[in-house]
């Protein structure tokens, strides 16, 4: 397989649910527009010879990666066999819902429509409608394929190198372990509250919202394939606008960083750009996500939003709470970036490595949704794409070659143990998965029994039962909402 052949596959994947999405949850009109400009935006992917790399990815390549991606896919919880979080009571609910209910879903059947990004969810609920199967097979190969094209992005940028990819999905974890670290030997720097001002990296997230991490690594991968290559990076808007209607937090914080970067790479041609390009590779993208964009803001109730000093009284302990779990990451990730530097590693782009993590460092200062699903999901792909920058530079070198030029400086030293040490929250996880799963439920009698995905007739009650009255809220539409009014599909 190509390069070429792994951006169109990518497209193709994430594009699908976009389809579904104006053909079941937009009028006519909307639909027959989004729909062709959608198939437009396809034949531009398939013309383009933009990715058409000499280098090859072999069928070890896909091996290797299939294989990891089909047991993170199984680690997960995705259909049940390993350990599930609390999340999964909603994404079994929002399969059930999907599979049974006319589209868009309505709470009740005539009433609200439910304001969700449901883009992972709607290919295998389309299956299971055509084929009258809720079958748990297709959830697991739709949702190991969109992993393994996201991963295959990481495989490729990291020199294809298994390990270096483990390391990046764990990218982020470091404050949280060393936070756990302290707290074993009684050291508390902050009382933790109602929401967390914290980072959560790929694999952890993996746990919740496998939903939102297949979009996140599709984005950050092939944004750094963008920068390693010198590719024209207006070619990540359209990744980024299909992945609004599956994950809307990562793709917000990619398109703000897409965004800085357009704005001065406008400034620094002296606007003398080819605009024909922008129009195709930016404005006509951003159109198509245009009605999803106005479908989730269709909501009756808002969420929980605000600066971090709107919600917490002690200002001393929310500056605490960020100076760990925010500052100590950003401090670390400058300092390796600094090593690698002035060490004439092979370095990819210094420019966009500092607006990559003066997000990093600015947007948890404000908190949106009730548990801050902002930061937490937000983070993601910025967060990947740090890891990546970081991780290149030293994967070009065997890892005897690696510790053999880190040894004498105590920088390098501190460098490889940041890398080591952030992966051992992933191993507990891990751990947790192959401890708590059917088979040691069955030989070893481990509690556990898979999330149900018909406990709740639909995903608004899941969400009342599980969360709160007012989450559940949050995602209803309002009945004379800019989306009922003119862009809804009619009974």
């Amino acid at each position: 397989m190509s390069i070429k052949g792994l951006r169109t596959g990518s497209i193709f994947y994430l594009m699908l649910p976009n389809i579904l999405f104006f053909y079941n949850w937009t009028n006519t009109s909307i639909a027959i527009i989004g729909i062709a400009l959608l198939l437009f935006l396809f034949y531009i992917e398939l013309k383009s010879i933009d990715f058409n790399d000499s280098s090859k990815i072999t069928n070890k390549d896909i091996l290797i990666v299939v294989l990891l991606s089909g047991l993170l896919t199984l680690f997960s919880g995705v259909t049940g066999f390993c350990y599930q979080t609390l999340d999964y009571w909603g994404h079994n609910a929002k399969f059930y819902d999907l599979a049974s209910h006319n589209w868009p879903v309505r709470v009740p059947k005539h009433g609200a429509v439910v304001s969700y990004y449901f883009g992972y969810y709607t290919v295998p609920a389309i299956l299971f409608k055509i084929t009258g199967v809720f079958s748990e097979s297709i959830i697991f190969i739709w949702t190991s394929l969109g992993l393994a094209i996201g991963i295959m992005w990481i495989y490729v940028v990291l020199n294809k190198r298994a390990s270096f990819v483990i390391l990046a999905l764990c990218f982020g974890d470091f404050s949280h372990v060393l936070g756990t670290v302290l707290r074993a030997f009684s050291i508390k720097l902050y009382e933790q509250n109602d929401f967390g001002i914290e980072n959560w990296s790929i694999l952890e997230n993996l746990f919740w919202v496998p939903n939102q991490v297949i979009p996140t690594l599709i984005i950050g991968g092939m944004f750094t394939y963008i920068f390693i290559k010198k590719i024209d990076f207006f070619l990540i808007v359209l990744p980024i606008s299909l992945s609004f209607w599956w994950a809307v937090f990562p793709a917000f914080t990619s398109g703000i960083l897409i965004g800085i970067l357009g704005i001065r790479q406008i400034l620094i041609s002296n606007f003398n750009l080819q605009w024909r390009n922008i129009i195709c590779r930016v404005f006509v993208p951003f159109l198509t996500c245009l009605p999803i964009l106005i479908f989730f803001l269709s909501h009756n109730d808002t969420p929980v939003s605000g600066f971090l000093w709107q919600f917490k009284a002690d200002f001393n302990n929310t500056l605490s709470e960020y100076s760990v779990n925010i500052g100590i990451n950003v401090l670390a990730f400058l300092l390796s970036f600094h090593y690698l530097r002035t060490h004439d590693f092979p370095l990819i782009n210094s420019s966009s490595f500092v607006v990559v993590v003066i997000l990093i460092l600015v947007l948890p200062l404000y908190r949106l949704g009730k548990v801050n699903d902002f930061l937490f999901r937000g983070m993601m792909p910025l967060l990947l794409i740090v890891g990546l920058y970081l991780l290149y530079p030293i994967c070009q070198y065997s890892w005897r070659r690696i510790l053999g030029l880190v040894r004498n400086s105590i920088t390098g030293v501190a460098f490889i143990l940041f890398l080591i040490s952030s992966q051992f929250l992933g191993i507990t996880r891990i751990y947790r998965a192959v401890s708590v799963n059917l088979v040691t439920a069955k030989l070893a009698q481990v509690s556990f029994k898979p999330v149900p995905y018909d406990f709740y007739p639909n995903v608004y009650e899941a969400l009342c039962g599980k969360w709160s009255q007012q989450e559940a809220n949050q995602y209803l539409g309002e009945a004379d909402s800019f989306y009922e009014k003119y862009i809804a599909r009619r009974p």
